[in-house]
């Protein structure tokens, strides 16, 4: 776990996530977004997050696309665990086309289909890194679901702790 940052730290790389979200514009962020096959209304949801914007002394910055920018480069160092969840989620839905019991096996369908593609995407993610994959059962699965949500919620706190250290201070 990373330690918190000093003010200056913080700062510091605020302003150069900043400069990242300021070489990409909305329109190039929203095209990149349907690029990437997301649908267009998931488009248009995080096109709008990419807007939010908050005032930090004489500053605005630009809160949502660095959340965003964030996301895309954790989605891209992790994209098997992406695609793995991607599909487990595509797995509800086409379950929930099934007539008369579709909409009865969706949620399950969802619940198990997210996590079962995520686990195996980050096992083909850890082996593409040259990282030994141990596949011991129910602790695997354990220590894979630790390992995701570490690294998951790693990201957020890093991004957090440095935006709102930012606009706290400003």
């Amino acid at each position: 776990m990373s330690s918190a940052l000093s003010l200056p730290q913080a700062n510091l790389k605020m302003a150069l996530w900043q400069v990242d979200a300021d070489a990409m514009s909305s329109s190039d962020l929203y095209v990149w977004l349907n690029d990437i096959g997301l649908p267009h209304e998931v488009s248009i949801r995080l096109h709008e997050l990419a807007t939010y914007t908050k005032k930090a002394g004489n500053k605005v910055l630009f809160i949502g696309k660095i959340l965003l920018i964030k996301i895309i480069e954790f989605v891209k160092a992790h994209s098997n665990l992406a695609i793995g969840a991607a599909v487990g989620a595509a797995v509800g839905i086409l379950a929930n086309s099934i007539p008369f019991v579709g909409p009865l096996l969706a949620p399950l369908a969802t619940a198990l289909g997210i996590p079962i593609g995520a686990i195996a995407g980050h096992r083909l993610d850890q082996r593409a890194q040259g990282k030994e994959v141990s596949d011991d059962g129910i602790i695997g699965i354990a220590q894979n679901i630790i390992e995701i949500a570490k690294a998951f919620f790693q990201l957020l706190i890093d991004v957090f702790n440095t935006i709102f250290r930012n606009v706290i201070t400003a």
